[in-house]
C-alpha cells in the first residue's frame, strides 16, 4: 500500500519580508506526520474543500498560527477565516468518511462542527493559566490516549480557549489535572480524534515538555487509522 497523503490546514498570516498576506504552518506538524508514516501536504487553496477531501486520505487540523504583527491587519480575521476554512474542510472530510485529527484550535473546531461550543478566556474565571505552560492530564480508562500512554502524563499547553458544551457525538478522553479542561476527545463512531495540547511538539530532538512521553506513536496510530480506511475503500 502507498503512503497515505495527509492534508494539514494552515493559518492565514502576514509575510514580514514582502509585507503581505500569506499562509503559514509550523514544520513540527509536517515532521510529525512524516515520522508517523504519512506524506504531509498543506491546504494552499482554502476554497478547494471537496477536492482536497477527494485527493487526501486523512486530515490534520492544526492549531492557531497566530495574528498578524501589522496592527492594520490584526483585527481577528485570522481566526475568523480559520473558523470558516476549518468548518468547511471538516464537513468535506466528514462527508467523505475519512479520518481527522484535530490539534489545539483543531480540536475546538471539531467540537463546534458537531454541535458543541467554546469557552473563551476561561483563565479569567478559573484563575489557571493554560497559555505557554505545561501540566499533567488524567486519561479516561479504555480510551485511545489511555491505552497508548497510561493514566496520566505531562503535556504542553498553548491555549486561551477551551471546550464549552460538548457535542453529542463526541466523548472526552482526557482532562487537565484539575478537571476543568477537556484535553482529548474521540468521536463515538467515526475515525476522528482531537487533542487540546500539541502532540507534534512532543517528539523529535527537543520535545516540549521534556517530561512528557514521545508522541510519535500517536501520529503512527493516526496513519494506521488512515491506512485501515484506505484498505476498506479498496476492498
Amino acid at each position: 500500500m502507498r503512503k497515505p497523503i495527509i492534508l494539514i490546514t494552515g493559518g492565514r498570516a502576514y509575510d514580514r519580508h514582502f509585507h503581505g498576506l500569506s499562509l503559514t504552518l509550523n514544520k513540527t506538524y509536517t515532521a510529525a506526520v512524516a515520522a508517523g508514516g504519512g506524506i504531509p501536504t498543506m491546504a494552499l487553496d482554502v476554497d478547494a474543500y471537496d477536492e482536497y477531501a477527494a485527493m487526501a486520505d486523512g486530515l490534520v487540523l492544526s492549531g492557531s498560527q497566530g495574528f498578524s504583527p501589522d496592527p492594520k491587519l490584526n483585527t481577528g480575521t485570522e481566526h475568523t477565516d480559520r473558523n470558516v476554512d476549518d468548518q468547511k474542510m471538516i464537513e468535506a472530510f466528514r462527508k467523505a468518511g475519512k479520518p481527522i485529527m484535530g490539534i489545539c484550535l483543531g480540536m475546538q473546531q471539531l467540537n463546534v462542527a458537531f454541535g458543541g461550543d467554546l469557552y473563551p478566556n476561561f483563565k479569567y474565571d478559573h484563575g489557571v493559566e493554560h497559555m505557554m505552560t505545561k501540566h499533567t492530564i488524567d486519561t479516561v480508562p479504555g480510551s485511545l490516549i489511555h491505552r497508548m500512554f497510561g493514566t496520566g502524563f505531562f503535556i504542553n499547553s498553548r491555549h486561551n480557549v477551551k471546550l464549552g458544551k460538548l457535542a453529542d457525538e463526541l466523548v472526552i478522553t482526557a482532562t487537565s489535572d484539575d478537571g476543568t479542561v477537556a484535553e482529548a476527545l474521540e468521536h463515538k463512531t467515526l475515525p476522528i480524534i482531537g487533542f487540546q495540547w500539541h502532540p507534534e511538539r512532543m517528539r523529535g530532538e527537543f520535545p516540549e515538555p521534556p517530561e512528557g512521553p514521545d508522541m510519535t506513536p500517536l501520529f503512527t496510530h493516526f496513519i494506521e487509522m488512515v491506512k485501515a480506511d484506505m484498505a476498506a475503500r479498496e476492498a
